[in-house]
């Protein structure tokens, strides 16, 4: 890439560039003589002229006729930094801004009774929203796992949840720990923090609760081949899967000991 295009990168206009690089590579200059070596129409020259001294890349004598020449490149660089530096904080600060009023319109937007249900329908899909509802969680994720596995890998979200704060907990039936995936991820994931415990029978049922109110449940669906599964956001079912949660919980024996 050539030094033009890196200054463009770099946040300036081709002209702006352009005219920089100009008056490097020469004494000071006016504004006419600039808009002839840069191929600039003398209207807009002065414009270009101007955001370059406000950007701190250029420094212009006093009076209509003054000459402009180019400041050093470490203070030009260094100035084109912080007011890229500037210009990100600032949008922080306006995200920060908005986001309460966004993050309620969202909340709002899934029904006014508070019931939103979809449906996923391949594997991936499932695995791709089943790591955003663990990267979204704020309080909790618990989770009741029996075969067939359908969502593989290391569980960053999960890791990355439990970084934040979030308590995981984990029910396993023993033939699931016999699963490659399991076994080689398990260990990582309790010295992460996850609470496991081990099912002494068969489990009725899988599924993931988040925050007490939102359920991902994988289904059997005749004639369909496949992963289908449901996410539904309703505080009623979310209350009766945590009752059945902790009633497994409470049945369930600590990894260690099992």
């Amino acid at each position: 890439m050539d030094t033009e295009s890196l200054l463009e990168e770099l946040g300036l206009s081709k002209t702006e560039a352009k005219v920089y690089l100009c008056l490097l590579g020469e004494a000071p200059l006016p504004a006419a003589t600039i808009a002839d070596r840069t191929g600039t129409s003398r209207s807009s020259v002065y414009l270009v002229l101007h955001s370059l001294v406000d950007k701190g890349l250029i420094d212009a004598g006093a009076g209509y006729s003054s000459r402009y020449h180019a400041a050093p490149p470490d203070r030009a660089l260094a100035a084109l930094l912080e007011r890229e530096r500037q210009e990100l904080e600032n949008r922080k600060q306006q995200v920060e801004q908005v986001l309460p009023d966004l993050s309620k319109l969202f909340e709002q937007s899934t029904g006014a009774d508070g019931e939103l249900v979809e449906i996923l329908r391949t594997p991936s899909l499932v695995g791709q929203r089943f790591d955003r509802l663990q990267s979204e969680a704020r309080e909790s994720i618990d989770v009741v796992v029996r075969g067939p596995l359908q969502v593989g890998g290391s569980n960053e979200a999960e890791l990355g949840a439990l970084r934040r704060g979030v308590r995981a907990r984990a029910i396993y039936d023993n033939a699931i720990l016999a699963d490659p995936v399991v076994a080689k991820n398990l260990p990582s994931w309790t010295s992460g923090g996850e609470q496991a415990r081990v099912y002494p029978g068969a489990l009725p049922m899988k599924f993931a609760l988040f925050d007490a109110h939102t359920v991902v449940m994988p289904l059997v669906a005749p004639g369909v081949t496949g992963v289908v599964a449901i996410i539904v956001r309703n505080h009623e079912l979310a209350a009766a899967l945590e009752f059945l949660f902790d009633t497994l919980w409470s049945a369930s024996e600590p990894l260690k000991q099992a």
